[in-house]
């Protein structure tokens, strides 16, 4: 098994389910949580700059060891990471399954 090397991020990942309350309306809500060591990447300083002069949103890539989870992720899901939730954009597998990339927008910012 590999180790998390220098992935000492703790992020979560939700998988959005469908939900239905007492009076049959349906929604969206989070699934269970998946927790996952990650290495967090902001792009470089010259790609932040240009995103907050153009009020652009705020992007990362989350790199996470590949688990048969996380496999199963798609867009809709979510990504919990130092007290804001992130949006998935893009994911990447790298190698042969052994890790994946996470490409997200920070939500409300």
């Amino acid at each position: 098994m590999n180790g998390s090397g220098n992935r000492d991020r703790l992020v979560n990942f939700f998988p959005r389910v469908k939900t239905e309350d007492d009076w049959g309306t349906e929604g969206e809500g989070d699934g269970t949580a998946i927790p996952a060591f990650a290495k967090v990447f902001y792009g470089r300083g010259s790609e932040r700059r240009e995103a907050a002069q153009a009020g652009s949103d705020q992007r990362a890539t989350f790199n996470v060891l590949s688990s048969v989870q996380l496999r199963s992720a798609d867009e809709t899901w979510e990504i919990d990471y130092d007290g804001s939730r992130w949006a998935i954009n893009a994911i990447v597998p790298i190698g042969q399954n052994r890790e994946l990339d996470f490409t997200a927008t920070r939500k409300g910012a």
